[in-house]
């Protein structure tokens, strides 16, 4: 792993090409001062004809996650829970989006008309691990597939993404690094929760891909040099897909054991995944 440094200062405004479409940290704030919370997820933000507006939620609070069994179950309500050996979460705010979860690490979806959604398999807690994942992806607009996750105390949010539809992600260039073979910008934003303002990270795969390895401890290196706080406690971590006012469907296989090929399973609707 390298990491090229980049003395650029970048804009984080594209003027009507600008727009950042993520997860915020309402849901964060909400379970360091109350009681936990049981839905939510969301920060939209974009530059444009409403600079910096944010529509904030989350759905950050896993105390009561729910145990699914290893069938094929289908979501389409905001939770977070364990599928088949695998941690799952799922949030939207407006419009029809559906997960549907498969074998172990699998698990396949649509969005149509939505607002902004999430849903991903993945781990529990934030973790420096390698691991591979295969996918196809289809976005019909706004759309992201990547690893998200984020950090409390300080609230930190962030994103490797692997592929993306009409808009690529950007902000404070911060350099570049080298994982696995791959070069992916770096980028960083300052958002804001109420009067709360916290850091969002990128790190942007150069070319897009939908199947590979994923290193978070050469991106955790990476975004530490560009300020994000490693020890804080961390959320979830999890292979996600994502749409922002978009359409649009995947099937993602995530999976920890790299010592074996990639395992691409089938989809419920019969299509197998790409290499």
């Amino acid at each position: 792993m390298s990491e090229t440094p980049d003395v650029r200062s970048a804009s984080s405004r594209r003027g009507h090409t600008r727009l950042t479409v993520g997860v915020a940290c309402t849901a964060i704030l909400t379970l360091l001062i109350t009681a936990p919370v049981t839905s939510a997820h969301a920060d939209t933000t974009y530059a444009g004809t409403r600079a910096d507006t944010t529509h904030v939620g989350a759905h950050l609070d896993t105390t009561h996650a729910t145990q699914l069994p290893p069938d094929r179950p289908v979501i389409t309500s905001n939770q977070t829970g364990t599928h088949d050996g695998y941690f799952y979460a799922y949030w939207k705010d407006a419009g029809n989006a559906t997960m549907t979860l498969g074998p172990q690490g699998q698990y396949s979806a649509h969005w149509d008309g939505v607002n902004n959604w999430l849903g991903g398999k993945g781990w529990a807690t934030g973790h420096r691990r390698t691991f591979n994942y295969c996918a196809t992806f289809h976005p019909g607009g706004v759309s992201f597939l990547s690893l998200y996750g984020y950090t409390t105390s300080p609230i930190a949010e962030y994103y490797v993404v692997e592929n993306w539809g009409t808009w690529r992600p950007t902000g404070t260039a911060m350099g570049t690094v080298v994982s696995e073979g791959s070069t992916y910008d770096i980028y960083r934003q300052i958002l804001g929760v109420g009067i709360t303002p916290y850091y969002r990270y990128y790190s942007v795969r150069q070319q897009p891909r939908s199947s590979g390895t994923i290193n978070t401890g050469d991106h955790f290196d990476a975004w530490a040099r560009a300020g994000l706080n490693l020890d804080a406690p961390m959320g979830y971590m999890i292979m996600a897909t994502e749409g922002y006012q978009s359409n649009g469907r995947s099937s993602v296989t995530v999976d920890s054991d790299t010592t074996r090929p990639k395992r691409c399973t089938p989809s419920p609707n019969g299509s197998a995944h790409s290499q």
